[in-house]
Order: C-alpha cells, then structure tokens, then sequence
C-alpha cells in the first residue's frame, strides 16, 4: 500500500452548542464543559470541550482518507476551551507511521502522539 504524506487536515469548531450536542451524545454532562459559571470556579476560568471531541476530530480525518486505526498511542497534552477551533493532521513517518496532532487555534497541540494507520477494508 502507498501511504500518503499527511492526512488531509479537518477543523472543526468546538462551540457552546457543539459542546451541549456532545455532551447528549456522551452522556457526560459534567458542568465543566457546560456551565460558565462553574466553571470560573475552576483552574480552567471556563468551559473545556470533552477530551474525546479532539480524538474523534483525528478518527474522522483518517476515516476520511480512507484509512484505519490498527494502534494508537497518544496524550491529551493541554485543554481544549469550548469556543476555540481544533484541527486534526497526520504526517507519515514511514510504515504506515503517522505522527498525530489535534491543534487548538491551529498553534496549541491538545493531543499528540503516534498512530499505526491501514487501508479500510
């Protein structure tokens, strides 16, 4: 299989509304994610999106090109703040080794690692 050089980036952005439809989705209605108010009170000082918002921006950006995840190794390096874009890429090491990023603002990295990557099928 030919293995192409990155993985086409996908943004999406993590707003107040997109953070209510994931938290139905997930079920997890933490107010931290949800609530400004208590969130102030936090370390944070407001919303952050769910953590698996970023890991399922990168899945859809491999599915997108047409391949699977067959190993994944990555950490959640910073949080994400509702309201803020996320942009998923990848960029081949060889072997079907992709470097894998999640940028907030397209500058903070907010998930890094490292991903085995096949063709779908």
């Amino acid at each position: 299989m030919t293995y192409p050089d990155t993985i086409p980036a996908l943004t999406i952005q993590s707003t107040p509304e997109a953070a209510q439809a994931y938290a139905a989705l997930t079920q997890d209605w933490n107010p931290i994610h949800l609530d400004a108010d208590f969130a102030a009170d936090t370390p944070f000082g407001r919303p952050i999106a769910h953590g698996t918002m970023a890991l399922n921006l990168l899945v859809e950006a491999i599915a997108r090109a047409g391949l699977r995840i067959a190993d994944l190794d990555i950490r959640f390096s910073a949080p994400t703040y509702v309201g803020q874009s996320l942009t998923a890429t990848a960029r081949h090491q060889g072997a079907g080794s992709y470097e894998v990023t999640v940028l907030a603002e397209g500058e903070t990295p907010v998930l890094t690692g490292r991903a085995t990557l096949k063709a779908r099928g």
